[in-house]
């Protein structure tokens, strides 16, 4: 899961305003239709690609929340552990290899669809961007507007209300983001802490502009487990509004895709240490499918190898200390 591979992906933006609905067990938040109850939310996976095939070793499998929230999905008789949902969905699989979603459920799933869609016209009226960044008006550029240390760099307070209406206990009081310009102002280094979840985003591009969206890959751990999480998928995208706000999407395996806002701390630091740019480097490179399996057997008691698991920095990445200068701080492009 180089950071080329990652590169290569998509990512589409989708507003909600309504909460989640929640009815036998299911949920429905956006375009999203989860297990409710299982690891919190898990959608259904299908069926001729990962549900129940026998997969090649060694490969990364998935939890046991996973599989117990396919059996749900599926309409097929609970089950208490991992093996035995497991069984469950190989037995169904057969001979046909694939899975059938019940009417029921498929009709259940319709007609929260619906609920929810209607529920959120109204919600829009009354959105949470009331109290947050608002996008800048369509139609000619804006000049970005003077701040200490520009609009790239310093600390960002972050509102995500989904996240806080489903992890409220998992939720940090105050969830924030760090932003940093590489030195060659080739991309954006980040580093945030949103409570349930944690970790380093790196940019493809560095904007130019207020308006200007930039998407970013990130790698994290998830709170509680510490299990890691990273892979194509892992993207989201980030618009700068102006004035020290921006209002950006995430996509997270457990989370489907949501929204978060930043607002600039006043008085944040504008330029950050070139050692805090390296350690998020670091991070970045140490959370990888080797790690992630090293990590897995000593999570069950087995011995993972002490072996250096890092990546390579990638052809684009700086990693000398040419990017610090003689008080320790990196000279990366603040402003637009």
């Amino acid at each position: 899961m180089s950071s080329d591979s990652e590169e290569g992906s998509g990512f589409d933006f989708v507003r909600h305003y309504a909460q989640s609905i929640q009815r036998d067990g299911f949920l429905v938040h956006g375009d999203e239709f989860y297990v409710h109850g299982y690891g919190d939310r898990m959608r259904r996976a299908d069926a001729t690609r990962k549900v129940a095939k026998r997969q090649p070793l060694p490969h990364r499998d998935e939890s046991e929340d996973f599989y117990l929230a396919q059996v749900a999905h599926y309409g097929l008789q609970s089950a208490k552990t991992k093996e035995a949902a497991k069984h469950a969905l190989l037995t169904a699989f057969g001979a046909r290899k694939t899975l059938d979603v019940p009417s029921r459920i498929l009709q259940l799933e319709k007609d929260m669809r619906e609920e929810y869609a209607a529920a959120n016209k109204i919600a829009k009226a009354n959105s949470w961007e009331k109290g947050g960044p608002r996008p800048a008006k369509k139609g000619k550029t804006q000049p970005a507007k003077s701040q200490e240390g520009g609009e790239l760099c310093g600390k960002f307070e972050i509102i995500a209300p989904f996240l806080t209406e489903q992890w409220e206990d998992s939720t940090r009081d105050t969830m924030w983001l760090k932003l940093s310009p590489s030195s060659t102002n080739v991309r954006l280094w980040g580093q945030f802490d949103f409570g349930i979840i944690s970790g380093i985003i790196r940019s493809t591009t560095l904007p130019v502009q207020v308006n200007d969206s930039m998407k970013f890959f990130w790698r994290g751990r998830e709170d509680g487990t510490g299990e890691s999480t990273f892979g194509p998928e892992n993207v989201g995208t980030i618009e700068f509004l102006g004035a020290g706000k921006f209002k950006a999407t995430m996509n997270w395996d457990a989370g489907g895709n949501f929204e978060f806002a930043g607002t600039k701390l006043e008085g944040a630091q504008g330029t950050l240490s070139s050692r805090s740019l390296r350690e998020w480097k670091t991070t970045w490179r140490s959370i990888n499918p080797r790690a992630y399996e090293r990590e897995n057997r000593a999570r069950w008691g087995q011995w993972g190898g002490d072996g250096d698991d890092a990546e390579q920095p990638a052809g684009s990445d700086t990693t000398e200390v040419v990017e610090s200068d003689e008080e320790g701080y990196y000279s990366g492009n603040c402003a637009f």
